[in-house]
């Protein structure tokens, strides 16, 4: 059994020490920010040059890009202070992140006012999404193994297909392919409620062979995640990353990546027994634990000059969930439920990339792909299941894509124009076909600084499993297997600004789309549930704007704020998504630029949810406002210590009804790398 010590007087004195480890991480920050006059040059805030984003797989660069993106650096997102990528992307316009508890517990991102199961994810080339629901969990999401993330928003389905429906999140791990010499990091932290992180990666090239592997882990106590009670709820993860190819010539490689994740944590149950107040209460005992292996294996050849590209990719994805209870009724090994989703995927592209001069000079770039995916679900209910129930899920059910995806880039060099046209068809079994499209453009204003982009594109969301089949039927939810994918057409202009040398970047969006057949789940008069299709049109739309100036060359200021109004067919706001949203950032050099301090400041305004009772009620979940940040100080050029704090003014919140937020935390810890 996963336990932790709850003594109360431990607790007590918890509190009171992490109070005084947040407020002295509090004040090395303020005396950070006010000690920065003898800074030292660095490198100059630029946009960041290249994206990946685009079923080509080559890079395009960011300012041709007609689709809102954000990208982040892996270096930027270790340096922000925050150890969660959930955390990090909060800074992120258009993102909503409700996490359900503590570290460990089942964290989701809604872009753009959309739902969970709606934002496509990639790590490496491999599509994560859950198979039984659609979704990502993002819980404690270890971060030492990325090298940058891309979130690309928007529908994006006529490149990606089903889930891309609100953009598309791309994670890329580190690689060492390139380098002159190996490259060695590690980390090391411990602070608050207990908590110990640690995490090494080696990675470098051997003429034409290369890898990278990288191992991180992290434990903490915990917190209790309910509102009355003692009992802390703990968590522990493991993440092995690894990677590896060989250029067997200029014109063709084979990699390699297998990445596997381990986590457990602990929580409170909601609604169950012996206690049926709808309300998440505090008991001991129970837990859940998650097993993740995603890999791929990818051949690229290049011909004609690199003009011909042509890539075949085989990736597999093993999921494992299950969760434990120490509560009477349950069988002796205690395990309530467990499900177990695989899928595996074939695909082959081939890119021709040309030049022409018939307008002043033109590049085209144009992708065929196909794309065969074969999911599988089972699901497993020692507590509630029927003979029937049991009887269905025990083989699992299997589902599958067949799809083909096109998509052309002209860009116009001589008036700074971009255009791209995706197309895509799916072939699905058991539920309906689909066709999806996007059409975007970017257009440069010379000599200003001035961008304009803007995109449209019709994006798709399959079914669930749990939605087509139900689980524990007998008892409460139905599945329901006339349900037909949710789709929407949805389209964005914004304006991009860049003055000063890079120094000053703003950009401004607007976003809008028109959701038809949205997937929601209805109380039956047997006390039971299922999914149906909603009739009529929910509605998304809204602005984001970011911003990121460096008007000294010690100092970098970065904002962000997110209008959303997200609603149904009834015109009801949606669950989870705040109306305001936003951010603000401050980082600063000093001690001649061997000392940095980054203050983050993120606010959640007021939002919906749902307090699950018969017959379920509306709740709203209020404001909040987090400050966090962290000090380093580069010791040797090989070893870095730090101070880093989250939500330093213990702001007492909640992102899921009647589950409890994070308080006050601080961690101190050392970062080392290898030098020449």
């Amino acid at each position: 059994m996963y336990t932790w010590s709850n003594s109360p007087s431990a607790i007590s004195f918890a509190t009171r020490r992490d109070r005084l480890y947040a407020g002295l991480a509090l004040g090395a920050l303020l005396a950070a920010l006010t000690n920065s006059a003898s800074a030292q040059p660095t490198q100059q805030l630029t946009p960041i040059d290249v994206i990946s984003s685009s079923i080509s797989g080559e890079p395009i660069e960011a300012s041709k890009v007609g689709s809102t993106v954000t990208v982040l650096t892996g270096d930027e997102i270790r340096a922000s202070g925050y150890n969660q990528l959930s955390d990090v992307l909060r800074t992120v316009p258009g993102i909503a992140v409700s996490q359900s508890g503590s570290r460990g517990t089942l964290t989701q991102f809604r872009v753009r006012g959309t739902e969970a199961n709606h934002l496509l994810v990639i790590i490496d080339g491999v599509t994560v999404n859950a198979v039984g629901d659609g979704e990502y969990d993002f819980a404690d999401l270890a971060v030492d193994d990325i090298a940058r993330v891309e979130l690309l928003r928007g529908p994006q389905s006529g490149l990606y297909g089903a889930n891309a429906h609100s953009g598309v999140l791309t994670i890329e791990t580190k690689s060492g392919r390139g380098l002159t010499k190996p490259e060695v990091t590690g980390r090391i932290e411990g602070g608050t409620q207990n908590s110990a992180d640690a995490a090494f990666s080696v990675r470098g090239a051997a003429g034409p062979i290369y890898g990278a592997f990288t191992v991180s882990s992290g434990t903490t106590d915990g917190f209790n995640i309910a509102r009355d009670g003692s009992e802390r709820d703990g968590a522990k993860r493991l993440a092995v990353t690894a990677k590896g190819g060989i250029d067997f010539n200029p014109y063709f490689n084979v990699e390699g990546f297998i990445r596997h994740t381990e986590r457990i944590a602990a929580t409170d149950p909601q609604n169950s027994f012996p206690n049926f107040s709808g309300l998440t209460f505090d008991r001991g005992g129970d837990y859940g634990k998650y097993d993740e292996t995603i890999g791929r294996v990818e051949a690229t050849l290049k011909l004609l000059g690199d003009h011909w590209i042509q890539s075949a990719k085989w990736t597999t994805t093993r999921q494992n969930t299950s969760a434990f209870s120490a509560a009477d009724g349950v069988p002796p090994d205690g395990l309530t439920f467990k499900s177990i989703g695989s899928a595996d995927t074939l695909s082959y592209k081939s890119s021709f990339l040309a030049d022409t001069s018939l307008l002043g000079g033109e590049k085209h770039r144009i992708t065929g792909m196909v794309e065969d995916r074969e999911e599988k679900f089972s699901y497993i209910d020692p507590v509630d299941f029927s003979a029937a129930d049991a009887a269905f899920w025990q083989n699992g059910k299997s589902r599958h894509t067949l799809g083909f995806a096109g998509e052309y880039v002209l860009d116009l060099l001589k008036t700074g124009t971009t255009i791209s046209v995706a197309q895509r068809q799916d072939y699905n079994e058991p539920f309906a076909n689909e066709y999806t499209w996007r059409y975007s453009l970017s257009q440069r204003i010379a000599d200003t600084g001035l961008r304009a982009h803007t995109s449209i594109g019709r994006g798709v969301t399959n079914p669930s499993y749990f939605e087509l089949y139900g689980f524990f039927a007998a008892t409460a939810f139905v599945g329901n297997p006339g349900l037909i994918p949710e789709s929407s057409v949805g389209w964005d202009a914004g304006l991009e600004q860049t003055l000063w040398n890079g120094r000053f970047v703003v950009d401004v969006t607007y976003f809008n789309s028109r959701l038809q057949n949205e997937i929601t789940t209805i109380f039956l008069p047997t006390f039971q549930s299922t999914a149906v299709n909603l009739v009529g049109t929910s509605t998304r739309q809204g602005v984001e704007t970011s911003l990121k100036l460096r008007p000294l060359d010690w100092l970098t200021l970065s904002g962000t704020y997110t209008y959303t109004d997200a609603r149904d067919p009834m015109g009801v706001p949606e669950v989870r998504r705040p109306a305001n949203a936003g951010s603000v950032s401050a980082t600063v050099l000093f001690a001649d630029g061997r000392a940095k301090a980054t203050v983050n400041l993120v606010y959640n305004g007021k939002m919906p949810d749902t307090f699950f009772v018969f017959p379920s009620q509306s709740v709203t979940l209020a404001a909040y406002t987090t400050i966090g940040g962290i000090v380093s100080y580069d010791v040797t050029p090989w070893a870095t210590v730090y101070l880093r704090g989250e939500n330093v003014f213990n702001a007492q919140y909640e992102e899921v009804y009647s589950y409890r937020a994070p308080g006050a935390s601080v961690y101190a810890g050392m970062k080392f790398k290898s030098v020449d």
